[in-house]
């Protein structure tokens, strides 16, 4: 785990403000805002929605707790706080509700806890803890719920702590003691809370910064594909000359890949080479031509591509992935189907990349495919991939030894694997003093 933070871009890489939150480069914020926004929107419907069910909600308890008091109290709930809500809620589908979102977010929430407080100090003293506990919720909907911004749901719950302050002491005028006690659990959820929020905004920015690179790279790759081609057409007296360089600028492109791969999973660093290695040898093994071995080469050391869609912190998760966290793994070779589908190879290199999980079988993923529906390449590439995957150390246990591995396909030797596969395999392995290059 510690391998995995380390790798992870922190404030100095992405330039962000420790105390505000924000990008230092106006550009990267402005995109950070939009982005965010548009992701968050129906968090705030849906949060402000929750609030307005629990404000309404409690109107029940003012008939039990305050039933001399019931109408004022409604007044200000159902007259003045709840109208406020569904303007936000409707107001929300305005196009142009970006431009004064955090605006109208802070003057709704500061509205909704001075609300709390007049009711805390309508009735006789002492009041009811629950309309104490309201509070402390609504500091929670800051914080957490609303999709606030850090340094506005900060500036907006300490204000309405300081508000708190000014009406214990010098309009209600409550003991010492209680407000010292009240202060305990104000200041302790705003502390809690800042925390959380910071939590949520710096993750939420950090992903969005390493999605940037990501996108940035597939730029770069789709530029280098165009030039590739415009190069081809023009340079058609020395296609050999211009495969040559073709080639190179694949293997670049997917080496530049890989690494964007494995700054997002350091546990397997090295494991798409490694595949790449075993999976020639046992080609040459099986005397396939020289071009179907480049293109099985290439297929290798990129059939992980995808798991750049998959998140940070499933990647490195040590305990067992539950159904939810399965299925998103799962999807890595379709995402990689789909990277590679636009990048015009001289190999169905998309395709060994959306089979590489397929099991005779057919118990595999992602379409079930069964015995000669899948392709030699293909076969070639699973085997190697399961077993390099045994041998090497993952975030949820040791690595397990070559030994392990062959049992795996020995085991499962004509049902999941290819017989001729696993059986070159073995014989790399037992007799030809194969081994991983973990150098690599």
């Amino acid at each position: 785990m510690t391998e995995t933070m380390k790798a992870l871009p922190g404030f100095k890489v992405m330039k962000l403000n420790p105390f505000t939150l924000t990008f230092k480069e106006k550009d990267v914020e402005n995109e950070y805002i939009i982005d965010y926004h548009r992701k968050s929107i129906n968090q705030v419907r849906i949060s402000f929605f929750m609030a307005l069910a629990l404000y309404a909600f409690y109107a029940i308890l003012d008939i039990h707790i305050m039933p001399e008091l019931k109408n004022i109290i409604w007044l200000i709930r159902f007259g003045g706080i709840l109208p406020i809500g569904l303007l936000v809620i409707v107001s929300s589908y305005d196009k142009h509700f970006d431009n004064y979102r955090e605006l109208t977010l802070s003057f709704a929430l500061l509205l909704y806890g001075i609300g709390i407080l007049i009711m805390i100090m309508l009735p006789p003293q002492p009041i009811d803890f629950v309309y104490y506990a309201s509070l402390i919720v609504t500091f929670i909907f800051i914080y957490i719920f609303t999709g606030f911004r850090f340094i506005y749901a900060s500036v907006c719950s300490i204000t309405l702590l300081l508000i708190y302050q000014y009406v214990s002491h010098f309009i209600m005028n409550s003991p010492a003691e209680i407000i010292s006690n009240n202060n305990i659990f104000f200041i302790s959820t705003n502390i809690i809370g800042m925390f959380g929020s910071f939590s949520l905004e710096f993750y939420s920015r950090r992903d969005f910064y390493i999605t940037k690179i990501i996108d940035n790279q597939r730029i770069i790759l789709d530029d280098m594909n165009k030039t590739l081609e415009i190069r081809v057409i023009e340079q058609t007296k020395k296609l050999e000359i211009a495969n040559l360089k073709l080639e190179d600028l694949l293997a670049d492109s997917i080496a530049g890949l890989s690494s964007v791969v494995e700054l997002r999973d350091p546990y397997t660093v090295g494991h798409q080479k490694r595949v790449g290695e075993l999976a020639k040898a046992i080609a040459e093994e099986m005397k396939l031509d020289e071009d179907r071995i480049k293109g099985l080469v290439f297929a290798a050391e990129s059939h992980d591509f995808g798991k750049i869609l998959i998140p940070l912190e499933i990647l490195a998760k040590r305990d067992k992935l539950n159904m939810y966290e399965k299925k998103l793994i799962e999807r890595h070779s379709k995402a990689g189907y789909d990277i590679l589908s636009k990048i015009d190879f001289p190999w169905p290199i998309a395709d060994f990349v959306l089979q590489h999980h397929e099991k005779l079988d057919g118990s595999g993923y992602p379409n079930g495919l069964k015995g000669d529906e899948i392709l030699l390449e293909t076969k070639i590439l699973t085997v190697a991939d399961v077993m390099e995957a045994i041998t090497s150390r993952r975030p949820y246990r040791v690595a397990l030894g070559v030994e392990k591995g062959l049992e795996e396909l020995i085991n499962n030797k004509n049902i999941l694997y290819d017989g001729k596969v696993v059986d070159v395999c073995l014989y790399l392995f037992r007799q030809a003093n194969y081994s991983f290059d973990y150098s690599v």
